[in-house]
């Protein structure tokens, strides 16, 4: 594992097309954007897959996008 340490508005980059902004520190909480390409699926670590959907055909969609998700 990779550890870095950023301040507000510092970004990490991943490979060419993956960039994280963070955007607010606020107590013990960071807000981070993040920016991809719309075909990478993006979901919390902490909500498993079966539990965000019981329909398994739907599965094979991308559960959320960097087009619409802010950590």
């Amino acid at each position: 594992m990779l550890v870095l340490t950023r301040k507000k508005n510092e970004q990490i980059c991943i490979n060419d097309d993956i960039v994280l902004t963070v955007l607010r520190i606020q107590g013990g909480k960071v807000r981070v954007g993040i920016e991809c390409p719309h075909k990478i699926p993006i979901r919390r670590s902490e909500v498993p897959v079966e539990m965000l959907c019981e329909d398994e055909s739907l599965l094979q969609e991308p559960l959320a996008t960097a087009e619409h998700l802010v950590v």
